[in-house]
């Protein structure tokens, strides 16, 4: 009875916590990207967007404090309107303001995905909260546009449960233009017998990245952008290890965690090394494939295994398979990256079903230190740098992979 009346408490508020915390994300991001005026992922941005109007610059070239640009030239076009229009300082505010934004948005697709699926109980986005705001609130200390690419996904997966294909091509067609990674559902949305959703997502990104810009710069400048970022792609693909963008860590990608736990090479300025075993190149390719091959298998026996639940289940666990893929095989992956990654989150929330569960409470715990607890501050220099290079995160998100997976071998019972 008390656990019913804390629920029917919770629902008014459930409803207007998703722009609650927006406020909370527009503050979080005005004070470190104005008031406190660190160089962050906005000044790149803003940086871009001046070379862009100036032409004649590869605005892909490697940046001394923070690698190429990998984004289509599209997603310069907000922050050319924005620096041409409003100028820097007006810039910035409008930016902190659309995180914000699409900070609630995000949490309101999710929530709305949620509920479509038995949704979550308070203490339950508690547990969300306190294992991943780190992947939203990181966003907003950069000024990431990873963030908004976590919104249009999120956007994009709720349509889709609720059988809206077109918008959510729509959506997930804008997430691919900003960033690529989210083409892997083009692949899987008619898997998912999602072939309308899957039309509008190519046209709406073909649109977005081909035809957008061309007014903006002209057909010869256009072309040669589309060549620039074509380049760029494939030496990060071809040789993820050499682009200069990986600097500090290579996230929780499989290259990214392998690479450094099995080659004895400095990881950040300082010369850090947390590898094991120091291994030939011969020996990591093939342990890279072998792993990518286990994990890979487990996402399609995921993806298979969801056929037999019903809409819209099936396509909350097809699209989470989805997402944890493009993380574990991503050439590069940050934390902020996995605003595009919420969903798998909050389905290993719900937590067990019954009884104790020995693998949830490890993954959860894993969470924990790899995300939210594992500060500087907090845990010292030495166990800092070995918790984020010693791949914590990734053994992690490959923990809480297992757990859905065992999860999905039967339809939860209705409550």
């Amino acid at each position: 009875m008390q656990m019913r009346t804390l629920q029917e408490r919770w629902r008014p508020w459930s409803r207007w916590l998703p722009w609650l915390c927006g406020l909370v994300a527009t503050g979080i991001a005005a004070r470190n990207l104005i008031l406190i005026g660190t160089y962050a992922d906005l000044d790149i941005y803003l940086d871009v967007a001046r070379e862009f109007r100036e032409g004649g610059i590869d605005i892909f070239r490697d940046r001394a404090n923070s690698g190429p640009w990998v984004c289509p030239h599209f997603a310069a076009l907000p922050f050319v309107v924005l620096e041409a229009c409003c100028g820097d300082a007006l810039a910035r505010w409008i930016w902190c303001l659309l995180l914000g934004l699409g900070t609630a948005l995000l949490l309101r697709s999710l929530a709305c995905a949620m509920a479509m699926v038995g949704g979550l109980r308070w203490w339950q986005w508690l547990v969300f909260g306190v294992l991943f705001q780190r992947c939203l609130a990181q966003n907003l200390t950069h000024g990431q546009l990873s963030l908004l690419v976590g919104t249009f996904v999120a956007a994009g997966v709720a349509d889709l449960m609720q059988k809206r294909d077109l918008r959510a091509g729509t959506w997930l067609g804008l997430a691919a233009a900003l960033k690529l990674t989210p083409l892997l559902f083009l692949l899987a949305l008619p898997l998912m017998r999602r072939p309308r959703a899957a039309a509008m997502m190519l046209a709406v990104a073909f649109a977005a990245v081909l035809l957008v810009p061309w007014p903006f710069c002209g057909t010869a400048e256009h072309a040669r952008h589309l060549a620039d970022f074509a380049r760029t792609i494939a030496e990060a693909i071809g040789a993820p290890e050499d682009a200069a963008i990986v600097q500090a860590h290579g996230g929780p990608s499989i290259g990214g965690t392998l690479d450094y736990l099995l080659q004895a090479r400095a990881f950040d300025k300082e010369g850090h090394t947390v590898n094991v075993v120091d291994v030939g190149e011969t020996a990591l390719r093939f342990t890279k494939l072998a792993w990518a091959g286990l994990l890979g298998g487990l996402l399609v026996l995921w993806f298979i295994r969801a056929r037999a639940w019903p809409e819209p289940d099936r396509l909350a666990m097809q699209c989470s398979a989805v997402m944890l893929a493009i993380v574990f095989f991503a050439p590069l992956v940050r934390v902020y990256h996995l605003a595009a990654a919420m969903l798998p989150f909050a389905l290993f929330c719900r937590g067990p079903r019954r009884g104790p569960d020995f693998w949830w409470w490890a993954s959860a715990f894993a969470v924990l230190f790899a995300l939210t607890l594992r500060q500087r501050s907090l845990i010292g220099e030495t166990l800092w740098r070995s918790l984020d290079g010693g791949g914590l995160l990734h053994f992690a998100l490959v923990g809480m992979l297992v757990w859905l997976l065992r999860e999905s071998r039967s339809p939860r019972e209705s409550s």
